[in-house]
Order: C-alpha cells, then sequence, then structure tokens
C-alpha cells in the first residue's frame, strides 16, 4: 500500500513525536530548557496558510505564557483542548531553533 505524502496519519504523528521524545531522553546535560526569548511572532492561520499574500495582522505569543497555560493541564486545573496543539507547537518550534538533539550529539 503506497503511504499518501499529503495526508497526515495518527500513527506516523505518534511515531515521529515518540523518537523526538526517545531523543530528547538521551540528552545528558539537562533536564529542562531555558527560555532564551520569550516574544514571537504570530500570524492568522488564514494568512500563514496563504503564501501569495503578505501577512498584514501579525500578533505576539508569549512561549513563557504558552507554557504557563499548558502547565494547567499537566496540574489538572483544566481540560485538555484543540487549541494546546498550537502552543505547544510554539514550544516545539522554540525548541528546534535550540538546536538541542543536534548539539548533543557534537
Amino acid at each position: 500500500m503506497e503511504n499518501n505524502k499529503s495526508e497526515l496519519k495518527k500513527a506516523d504523528i505518534k511515531k515521529l513525536i515518540e523518537a523526538l521524545i526517545n531523543q530528547l531522553d538521551k540528552l545528558n546535560d539537562s533536564t529542562s530548557f531555558a527560555f532564551d526569548s520569550d516574544l514571537y511572532w504570530n500570524i492568522t492561520d488564514e494568512e500563514l496558510y496563504d503564501p501569495y499574500k503578505n501577512p498584514k495582522e501579525l500578533t505576539m505569543g508569549s512561549l513563557i505564557e504558552d507554557w504557563e497555560f499548558l502547565q494547567k493541564v499537566l496540574d489538572g486545573k483544566r481540560e485538555i483542548i484543540d487549541y494546546d496543539l498550537y502552543k505547544i507547537a510554539s514550544l516545539l518550534r522554540f525548541l528546534g531553533k535550540s538546536t538541542i538533539i543536534t548539539k548533543s550529539r557534537i
């Protein structure tokens, strides 16, 4: 059976997330990561996924606020919601730019 490249399969997403978690677990130098940045540009979905127009409606997001918002799920103070994917995505993007996994291999 051919894998459709334009389709996200839940099982594949889970495999990728598990692979990233396994790499994070292999990091010997730290069990936490400091925010060396906080604010980031946020673009509305309509503009983010329309590459033929320049974004006009930019807002600011905060990594620290995103993390505090997500911690409420971990603390049992609220249920998880779809919007949490946006919040975790901003944190994952921050970790990706920090190249923590690549640095651990050097």
